[in-house]
């Protein structure tokens, strides 16, 4: 196991911080906007990289801005493809902002528009359509469910989840962690299934993302430098059991808030 558990004491700091940054956002909306927005850029940035290693973040940092040279097929298909890709995963998230903000539930729906939304471009044939044969997980020995199994065991799923995701009322101490579980229970079920044939593990995170976006947290960024302390947490994970997961999640949202906590106590506070 390569991956950090927060101590109690840790895990206390992480809650002191996130409800810190709850009131500052609540106190200053244009703050929060501008907080979330930067978290989805890096988001999209580490959570292509750590599937596609080839193209480093730095020159994924390039395509999201769309800077360089105009036409990246001339460097070659796959540089085009990232650029495709990563700039459908930004959107896809700002589209998941607003679905939360609607309070939607996770669905079979949710699931396909997320994924065409990625992909649409780059493998118009497999957007949006769950797999018709059976995946290998790199870095994992799970063994997927046949393929005619998906849609029934997402859905059966997705019904528990959202029971009890949309039961949490204003969040509190008490609850705060219940949230990062749900997370942390949905982002394995979408990896462990996978129900499609490619990009399964971008869509599994930003599904994380969104338990916690619909109750107005902020994004989970796992970034690459984590990448096998996260792949250690999901092989230790089953479908019964998404506690190491959720041991990772902690660590690493205690790492994203302190990253964006810097930027509120910048803020004058005479503006207020």
């Amino acid at each position: 196991m390569s991956y950090v558990v927060l101590t109690s004491k840790e895990r206390e700091s992480l809650c002191d911080v996130f409800f810190q940054l709850k009131r500052w956002g609540e106190r200053f909306p244009n703050a929060r906007i501008e907080a979330l927005t930067a978290l989805r850029c890096l988001k999209a940035i580490h959570s292509n990289a750590i599937e596609d290693e080839r193209v480093d973040r730095i020159f994924l940092q390039v395509l999201l801005h769309n800077a360089g040279i105009s036409d990246k097929s001339l460097i070659s298909d796959h540089y085009y493809n990232a650029s495709r890709e990563l700039r459908g995963q930004e959107e896809m998230l700002r589209w998941l902002e607003g679905k939360a903000r609607e309070r939607a539930e996770f669905s079979i729906s949710l699931l396909i528009e997320m994924h065409r939304c990625v992909f649409g471009a780059t493998m118009p044939d497999a957007a949006g359509r769950f797999r018709q044969a059976g995946v290998r997980i790199k870095g994992m020995r799970h063994r997927p469910p046949h393929h005619s199994q998906v849609q029934e065991l997402l859905y059966q799923k997705f019904m528990g989840i959202n029971e009890r995701l949309f039961a949490i009322g204003p969040i509190t101490r008490s609850n705060f962690l219940d949230v990062l579980s749900i997370s942390a229970e949905v982002h394995y079920l979408v990896a462990a299934v996978p129900p499609f044939e490619d990009g399964n593990g971008r869509i599994a995170r930003a599904a994380g993302d969104y338990a916690m976006l619909a109750h107005e947290f902020y994004y989970d960024v796992i970034m690459t430098d984590y990448r096998d302390g996260y792949l250690d947490a999901l092989e230790e994970c089953s479908l019964a059991d998404s506690t190491p997961l959720l041991h990772f999640i902690e660590y690493s949202y205690l790492e994203t808030l302190r990253r964006i906590e810097g930027f509120f106590q910048l803020l004058d506070t005479r503006r207020d």
